[in-house]
């Protein structure tokens, strides 16, 4: 017996990964949605938790480089159900950002469908 096909993915960009990530993972084929794009003042005024929430209430995976959500225990407790990846290293240049999320596509695939819930790194 096989299971139902799962819908394809789509991420939730919070801003530090800003707009031009966004559009190199669009490049790449991934469906992306950003905070730059959904909310008012670019999402300035909006506290991790609430974006984590958002994406995550949406089915989206969320994408951040913000390292510090780790060990946040208000941020971390928000997170009842989907899924954040977090960049190892936050301190990269754009480009190599986006490969890291790209070259991670298989593992973010199988921990978003092996756990419902879960906050992952990224590592090269």
């Amino acid at each position: 017996m096989s299971s139902a096909p799962r819908p394809p993915l789509e991420f939730f960009l919070e801003r530090s990964l800003g707009r031009l990530t966004a559009d190199h993972l669009r490049s790449a084929g991934w469906t992306v949605h950003t905070i730059h794009e959904l909310f008012d003042n670019q999402g300035e005024d909006l506290a991790d938790e609430d974006w984590m929430e958002y994406g995550c209430s949406r089915g989206r995976i969320c994408l951040t480089k913000d390292k510090r959500i780790r060990s946040r225990a208000h941020e971390i407790a928000a997170l009842q159900s989907g899924h954040v990846f977090c960049l190892a290293h936050g301190i990269l240049a754009r480009a190599e950002s986006t490969k890291r999320f790209i070259d991670a596509l298989p593992a973010i695939t199988r921990g978003t469908a092996r756990h419902d819930v879960g906050f992952w790194h990224v590592h090269r």
